[in-house]
């Protein structure tokens, strides 16, 4: 458990979510990278571009365990980068931590 009261919108594949993010403005959101129709790294990108959703904070959860992701992510604007399979405590720290305004990694190494 969170602790916060939690309302959940899902979208089929990266451009979906951009249309559902934009009539939301949600005040998190979790995604994967490989997406169909749009990566989650176009994502992050369109997010952090988007002036209504630039301070969205953004978690990425993948199994692309890559050492350059989490940094690149995290500079395209991301807060977090979890690799799968992410724990439920794991998931619920970093939920938390970023709904707190701090980024949490989860395992992965931030700078």
């Amino acid at each position: 458990m969170t602790g916060m009261d939690v309302h959940i919108y899902e979208a089929g594949n990266g451009r979906e979510a951009t249309v559902v993010a934009a009539s939301i403005r949600p005040h998190l959101v979790i995604t994967d990278l490989n997406m169909p129709e749009m990566s989650g790294s176009e994502l992050v990108s369109w997010l952090h571009a988007d002036p209504c959703l630039k301070d969205t904070p953004v978690l990425v959860l993948s199994a692309d365990q890559g050492k350059s992701r989490p940094r690149e992510l995290i500079g395209a604007g991301a807060v977090a980068y979890l690799t799968k399979p992410a724990t439920p405590e794991v998931l619920r720290r970093s939920l938390v931590a970023a709904m707190a305004g701090r980024a949490s990694d989860g395992g992965a190494e931030f700078e």
